[in-house]
């Protein structure tokens, strides 16, 4: 996967770029706001990588029909509503 490969290679780059910057901070509170950019950094690059993975994401193990039956009971739940809406409405008066 090309995907996951990339985003190993930009998180192996982000911890390379925080040790420099690490080694080349002077003060602790200078250490102390690039570290905590750093990790916001890496925090986004996990969670762009998971979001990202398709093993993690709900359907991709759907079967067709399944998806099939999903589509068709979401469009047509609307149109069922809004008919007992009207027969419900027509009853009324």
């Amino acid at each position: 996967m090309s995907t996951s490969t990339s985003w190993d290679q930009e998180e192996e780059r982000m911890y390379k770029e925080l040790r420099s910057l690490v080694e080349e901070a002077e003060g602790q509170e200078q250490r102390r706001k690039m570290l905590n950019r750093m990790i916001k950094q890496l925090r986004n690059a996990r969670w762009r990588k998971k979001v990202l993975n398709m093993d993690n994401y709900p359907f991709s193990h759907i079967r067709p029909a399944q998806l099939g039956i999903i589509i068709t009971t979401g469009a047509l739940t609307p149109i069922v509503l809004f008919s007992i809406f009207i027969w419900l409405s027509l009853w009324v008066e």
